[in-house]
Parts: C-alpha cells; structure tokens; sequence
C-alpha cells in the first residue's frame, strides 16, 4: 500500500492548523482534545476510503503489493502449521483410548467462487441423518432391563435426589478426577486441567440424562462410557483419570432417570385408563337412570292399553289387545334391562366381555377382546366403531360376568403370546384364529355364545364401489 498520502497529510497539518479561520484556533485553544478526536476521525475516514480503492483494484485484477502477498501467505503457513500440531498432540493423547468413535474427516473447502454457478443440490438422507439416528433402528433395538423395583415415580425422584447428593459428597470428599493408581509416575495435580476435564465430564453427562429416551437408554449409556474414557486419554500424561465412584453415580442416574419418565408413562396410562372407567360409571348411571323411565312409561302405556282393550269391542278390541300385548312384551325386556343395570350399578366388578374385529381397519386375524360395564354393549361397542376406525365393528360376543375383569385378564394370559401390543398389557388387540379365541372362552364360559361371522358390511360395499369406479374407468 501508498503510504505517501498519508505522510504528506501528517505533514501538512502544522500548516493547516495556520490557515483555520479564528474561530476553529479558538477551538483548538478552549478543547484541544475535542479537536484531536475530530481529527483522528477524518484520519479513519481517509484509512477507510483508501482500503475501499484498494478493493476495487484487487478486484478489478490488478497486482497487490509484494508485502500483503508475503503477510497473506505467512498467515496461512502459520495457520497450517497450528493445525499439523494440534492433530499431532490429539493423536498422542487418544493413543490410551482405541475404544472411541472415529469422527469423519470433512470434505476439503471450496472456494466460493468455484460453487457460485453451480446447480443447487439437495443433501441426500445419508448426508444428513447423524450416526445416532441411524442407532436408532428399531430392528436393532434390545429389551431393556429395569435396574431398579419402585412403585411410582416420588420413589424414582427421591432416589435421583439422593443419588445427586452423593455425586456431590464424592466431588467435595475425593474430586471427580483423581490420581491413576496404574500410572508409573505420579505428578503433582494441575488444578486447572482437573476443574476443566471435571467440567467436561459432568456437562456431557448432565447433557446425556437430559436427553435420553426410551430409544436410546442403550446410546446413552455408551456415550457415558466413551466420554470416560476419552478424558481418561487426555489425561494420561498427568496421570489423573476421572473417579471411578463419581462416574458410577453419574450412569445411576442416567437410568433413574430413564425408568422414572417410564414410570410417568404407566401412570398416565393408568390415569387415562382411570378416567375412561369413570366416564363409563358415569355413563352406566345414566343409562339405569333411563331404563328406570323406560320401564315406568312401558308400564303406564300397558295399563292404558288394557283399559282401552277392556272397553273396546270387535275389530278394535283385537287390535288393543295386540298392541296391549307387545307392550307387555316391550315391559319384559326393558324391565330386564333395568333390572341388570341397578345390578351393575351395586356390583362394581359386573360387566361385559366382548369379543370384535374389523376387517376393513385391521386385516384378517385381528380381534380385540374388552370389557364394557354398559347395559347395553352394543351400544358401546357402536361407539367404539364412531371414534377411531373407518369401518363399524362386527361383534363376535358379549358375554355378561359378575367379575367382567377378573374374566378379561384370564383370556387375556391365556393368548398373551398372540398379543399385538407386548407393552400395552390393557390393550387388547390379538392376532389370532377365531378357534383359539372360542376355546379359550367356552372352557371358562361354558354357555357362551360366539359368532363366527365377520360381515364388514361397510368395508366390503367400499371395495365393491371401487371395483365398478375402476371398471367405470375403463
């Protein structure tokens, strides 16, 4: 760069400071400093304006100075040379660690001008999907085996407290790093390679409890192992290596965690559950309520029509007493019902159990077998098809049981090997044939009554106004 400019307006300024008028001179000798600060800024503005031409040349393609070439080219030789002995000390330090991950080596830089015409292209799935992801398989998933028998979540939260506060007795009484016990040399502690290894050990692991889930229990707990083991690497040289005990506390955790969020997940299946019965006593309660009045309003229709009948003659005493005589019918059946429901009401445990399918929903073979403490379980079962599934049920039995659960959870271990659901033990969906079903229900009801038809009436019209759209098509 020309500096000449700039030392012939250094120069020039004594003489310039001679031609400002009288106003600025008296400036100068009331605020000398205010007048020193305007004049480095003007000083700035002529450096900018300088550097703003020198873009343009190096731009337009005319030669820079010998000297910036010489600078830019010392900076990179320094800047390789930083990074030749930045992997030469990792490669030293990993030497005690040939159980970590090896991270990819990136791709070399481009330079922007190389790209800037380039067609924009998509990253494809392998690029950008990190190597946990891909552990996340659910092939490769194993069963995880819970380390702890607590029964609710308070009991997981008060042992992830105590836990804590041992982690804490452990770092105060020994430290979170301490003396190898293997190495040959003992040297004297670095306060501040431990306080900066401790920090880097606690915060991945804190970051690794945070984020686990049921997917990656097993990563984590491989990502705890492997985060020791690099800073044990690290610090083979000094001879610490992280405390054993601390580190044991730190994967206790880990799982506490884990199996108290799985806790919370029962719990809240359980309340669900819990609710669902109680919208269902709810709704019983209703449904006694006005089988009550069914049955009040049938006997009040009965009594007129057997009045009306007994004063009628001919032709129109005939029809009176038929229609006395289907009411009376009519009176039998809601008094059944009515009666069954003050029943179910007084037993809490009475109920039916059912057994459905839906073929237009879930394929052939599949059955869910449940309990509904309804009156009328049809009509649940009418709702069941209302909420969630394309196609209505078709009912293959309702069987009423003083014990309807007690009957449920014996058909349900009896075919638990047939579970669709191996987590959700109240699920109650099966892949099964209809014969194990039926066996299974007869040899602990022995009078039940099973069909064995799956009309899907919905779901075959749907299929049939497909196959007359396509040949329509055609």
């Amino acid at each position: 760069m020309d500096f000449s400019i700039i030392s012939n307006f250094v120069q020039a300024l004594p003489a310039s400071f001679q031609k400002l008028p009288a106003s600025f001179q008296d400036l100068a000798a009331r605020d000398p400093q205010g007048l020193l600060y305007g004049a480095a800024g003007l000083l700035s503005a002529v450096l900018l304006l300088l550097y703003v031409v020198r873009g343009r040349r190096s731009r337009d393609g005319k030669p820079l100075e010998q000297n910036t070439k010489t600078s830019h080219m010392d900076r990179r030789t320094a800047t390789s040379q930083t990074q030749a002995d930045t992997k030469a000390r990792i490669a030293s330090s990993a030497d005690g660690a040939s159980e970590l991950q090896k991270e990819p080596q990136p791709a070399p830089t481009q330079h922007v001008g190389q790209s800037r015409r380039a067609p924009l292209m998509l990253a494809s799935t392998n690029d950008i999907v990190s190597s946990e992801t891909r552990a996340l398989d659910l092939s490769e998933f194993g069963v995880y085996a819970p380390h702890f028998d607590f029964n609710d979540s308070d009991a997981f939260k008060m042992a992830i407290k105590e836990v804590r506060e041992a982690q804490n007795k452990v770092a105060s009484d020994e430290g979170i790093t301490i003396a190898d016990p293997e190495a040959t040399v003992q040297e004297p502690a670095n306060i501040a390679l431990d306080r900066l290894a401790a920090r880097a050990y606690r915060a991945d692991c804190d970051a690794a409890i945070a984020t686990v889930t049921w997917n990656t229990i097993e990563q984590r707990e491989e990502r705890l192992s492997k985060t020791q083991a690099s800073i044990d690497a690290m610090l083979l040289s000094a001879g610490r290596i992280i405390n054993p005990a601390f580190a044991t506390l730190k994967l206790k955790e880990l799982r506490l965690t884990h199996e108290q969020r799985e806790k919370l997940k029962e719990e809240k299946e359980t309340r669900a559950e819990l609710a669902r019965l109680k919208k269902e006593e709810a709704l019983l309660t209703k449904d006694a309520t006005l089988a009550e009045k069914e049955e009040v309003r049938l006997q009040q229709a009965v009594a007129k029509a057997n009045q009306a009948a007994q004063k009628a003659t001919g032709e129109e005493a005939f029809e009176l007493e038929a229609r006395a005589g289907e009411l009376t019918r009519e009176l039998e059946t809601a008094h059944h019902k009515a009666e069954r429901a003050r029943d179910m009401v007084q037993q809490s445990n009475a109920g039916y159990l059912y057994v459905i399918s839906n073929v237009g929903a879930f394929g052939e073979g599949v059955f869910k077998i449940g309990i509904s403490r309804r009156p009328d379980p049809d009509a649940y079962i009418e709702d069941l098809g209302q909420e969630s599934v394309p196609f209505p049920y078709d009912t293959h039995a309702t069987i009423y049981s003083d014990d309807a659960a007690s009957l449920r959870d014996t058909v349900y271990a009896a075919l638990d090997d047939k579970r669709m659901n191996r987590t959700g033990r109240h699920n109650g969906f099966f892949t099964a044939t209809l014969d194990d079903i039926t066996t299974e229900l007869t040899r602990l009801v022995p009078d039940a009554e099973i069909s064995s038809s799956a009309e899907a009436q919905g779901y075959h019209q749907t299929l049939a106004q497909l196959r007359q759209n396509e040949s329509g098509a055609a």
